[in-house]
């Protein structure tokens, strides 16, 4: 509807299908220059694709949210520039949080997910190390998962074409207008809504107008390489993490089925060379000539969100979600269980608006502000203790630290607890 006063639109989300974005509640000088841009957004879409949600990525955030909606009766469509399944390098530590939420979502248990081959190692071990040193080492009441994540995300992907969510791979998102608007490699397409779930490098993000200074303040720099087990420098039937690798990140070593994951992470500007310091590290693990095994086996290298999450994950009529929001643990980088999460919460308030509620932006933040943002705080309060520690105390003493606060930190890192003063954790699933 028009304001004559003030020829500024105000959207409606319940009876028109187009009118949430038409004109972005912007100001024109005159109520006829208004009706002109409504008049020429409505053409200019009848002849462009049209759904009523697009989602930018194909991976756990973007499979669930677009799974959510679809099973709500919206028609969703999620477009992806890869061919899935897709190569996909990553540990896929699972916690027990992310064990309860796929159950919740998906109907899902350990047991179905091992079947479909998608889990494919199961452990209730861990090691901590200090550098080539053991520190601590046991076992947790509950287990981790670990995940093969090109199975995973294909699988994931599957059940929401299951759903009836259309699926476009191969498709390159270019620009986006967060007022609904796609500009793909398969032409532009609109809907009522869009989601980012692109990544640590998103393009729908850029398109948001984040700040990027603030964003690459604590974004940190990945190196990670899968050996088969026949080339591996050790054996292991649990995760194990390095402490003492880097100034301000960590390193891990975590056994599949078939191979064994190892790498490392941390804030590039605490660390100048971090081609050496991988290297380093496969010294550490028992590996006689670092160079030549890197040759035999290619470094992958990537941005990770560690610690910058979005305040405003939004933007017009546009949610970010996942990596896209900077949504991953900072303390150990865990990020498919805040995909998963975000890319629930930002269905079910998006589905809400469709449904004539308010504006689905806040409606997520807020709900991500309280249930995510005390774990984001709080595990980056624990992670420069840690660094701090790793500096001022002996091997000895950082050992007898973890050796009496295992318990504790492992119930954190599965989520029973919270990272916010180690109180009892209580989800909505």
């Amino acid at each position: 509807m028009f304001d004559d006063k003030a020829a500024t639109y105000t959207p409606m989300y319940g009876n028109n299908p187009y009118s949430n974005f038409i004109l972005r509640q912007g100001r024109f000088k005159t109520t006829s220059d208004a009706l002109f841009r409504y008049t020429f957004v409505h053409y200019t879409r009848s002849i462009m694709p049209y759904t009523d949600v697009i989602i930018a990525g194909a991976g756990p955030a973007g499979s669930t949210a677009a799974c959510v909606l679809a099973r709500r009766g919206f028609s969703v469509l999620v477009v992806d520039r890869a061919a899935f399944p897709r190569p996909k390098l990553c540990g896929g530590l699972v916690t027990w949080k992310s064990v309860r939420l796929l159950e919740h979502l998906y109907g899902l248990r350990p047991a179905d997910l091992i079947d479909a081959g998608v889990v494919d190692t199961v452990t209730d071990g861990f090691a901590l190390h200090y550098r080539s040193r053991c520190l601590t080492q046991g076992r947790f009441a509950y287990p981790f998962h670990l995940l093969d994540r090109s199975a995973f995300d294909a699988f994931l992907l599957d059940q929401a074409r299951a759903a009836g969510v259309a699926v476009r791979n191969q498709c390159s998102v270019h620009s986006c207008d967060p007022a609904g608007t796609l500009h793909t490699s398969h032409g532009p397409m609109r809907a009522r809504f869009i989601l980012g779930a692109d990544g640590v490098n998103s393009v729908v993000r850029h398109g948001c107008g984040v700040d990027r200074r603030r964003w690459k303040k604590d974004l940190a720099a990945a190196i990670e390489i899968a050996v088969p087990w026949a080339d591996s420098p050790r054996r292991t039937d649990r995760p194990e993490l390095f402490a003492g690798v880097l100034t301000a990140g960590y390193g891990w070593f975590f056994p599949n089925r078939n191979r064994a994951v190892l790498g490392i992470c941390g804030l590039p500007g605490h660390t100048r060379n971090f081609r050496q310091a991988f290297l380093d590290f496969l010294g550490a693990l028992g590996v006689t000539d670092p160079a030549d095994f890197v040759r035999r086996h290619p470094l992958h290298g990537h941005p990770l969100p560690y610690g910058n999450a979005l305040d405003r994950p939004w933007a017009g009529n546009t949610l970010l979600v996942g990596d896209a929001a900077g949504l991953a643990d900072p303390l150990l980088g865990e990020g498919i269980f805040y995909a998963l999460l975000s890319g629930w919460y930002a269905a079910e308030a998006i589905a809400q608006a469709l449904r004539g509620g308010p504006h689905p932006g806040p409606v997520y933040a807020g709900r991500l502000a309280r249930f995510v943002g005390p774990e984001m705080r709080g595990a980056g309060r624990l992670r420069w203790l840690l660094f701090g520690l790793e500096k001022c105390v002996s091997p000895d003493a950082l050992g007898g630290y973890f050796r009496l606060r295992t318990g504790a930190l492992a119930e954190m890192v599965h989520g029973i607890r919270s990272y916010d003063l180690g109180r009892k954790k209580n989800w909505d699933f």
